[in-house]
């Protein structure tokens, strides 16, 4: 625990919870997680913005259900989702203050799957976080109790396997960037040998080439800000202004594609915890 398993395709890290509301309930009959509105018989849940970022960064998440449910303390829980190939099993715990502050809790967050998907979703995580998960705001009671979880965690192995993570996903977006790069050469390459061509076509190539390298500065900018949808739009469209100048492409275009592609953002606390899209499958019709 706290580190990456043998195979590779687990991690499980610990995160010190921020902030703390009662936006989310728990239906009583199925365990589901739903939404502070709902009406039919369920109980409060203080999710915490470290569970509501992780759900909120999920691409299609299935309905989170709670194998522990709240009940005196709201904020003690466990629940499962999936998402794509992606398990995902958060716990809330007291660690500090006999769970009277929010400070004082934390969260057990184990990801099943590839890599490079687990390492996303904790790229995404940290990124968006107002605080560095792993720094816990009472680090003496917080070694003491990782200590006492299986395989004896310690604040600087739970910091190591968040690193980890973090690695991983910027080398994913260190060789996305430098594919595009090198795809950027070749087209370079190919017009500088069709010089011969008609000239109003290269001028617009060329124009499409200085768009291309001013999206690629934006991506650079937002991998080093942290900010990794923003980095893979730029890089989108990028690649869409390369495809546009390529002299091997006669009819590509990317025409208009720029206003269909919207800035990229860091999900806030604030925006995070009313817009959690989730996919049920259990069942049909069923209210979400």
């Amino acid at each position: 625990m706290g580190k990456l398993d043998t195979s590779g395709n687990t991690i499980v890290v610990y995160a010190q919870v921020g902030k703390a509301k009662a936006n989310h309930r728990v239906e009583l009959d199925t365990g589901f997680l739903r939404p502070k509105s709902f009406t039919l018989p369920s109980k409060i849940v203080y999710l915490g913005d470290v569970a509501t970022h992780v759900l909120a960064h999920l691409e299609h998440p299935e309905t989170p259900v709670f194998s522990e449910q709240p009940n005196f303390n709201e904020q003690r829980w466990s629940f499962l989702t999936q998402s794509g190939e992606l398990r995902v099993a958060v716990s809330s715990r007291s660690y500090w203050g006999l769970g009277l502050f929010n400070s004082g809790y934390l969260n057990r967050i184990e990801l099943e799957g590839s890599p490079a998907s687990y390492a996303r979703l904790m790229y995404d995580l940290s990124a968006s976080l107002s605080h560095r998960p792993w720094e816990f705001s009472h680090s003496s009671a917080a070694n003491r109790f990782l200590s006492k979880q299986t395989g004896e965690v310690s604040l600087k192995s739970n910091e190591v396997a968040w690193k980890k993570g973090l690695e991983i996903a910027r080398a994913v977006f260190d060789e996305q960037l430098f594919a595009l790069e090198e795809q950027g050469k070749a087209v370079e390459k190919r017009l500088n040998q069709a010089r011969e061509g008609d000239a109003n076509e290269n001028e617009q190539a060329m124009l499409s080439i200085d768009s291309a390298h001013y999206d690629l500065d934006i991506a650079r900018g937002a991998l080093a800000d942290g900010n990794a949808p923003a980095f893979e739009r730029a890089l989108a469209r990028a690649e869409a202004y390369f495809i546009e100048a390529d002299p091997a492409n006669d009819n590509g275009t990317s025409e208009g594609f720029e206003d269909e592609v919207p800035q990229g953002h860091v999900l806030t606390y604030d925006g995070a915890e009313e817009e959690i899209a989730f996919v049920d499958l259990t069942a049909n019709g069923e209210e979400e």
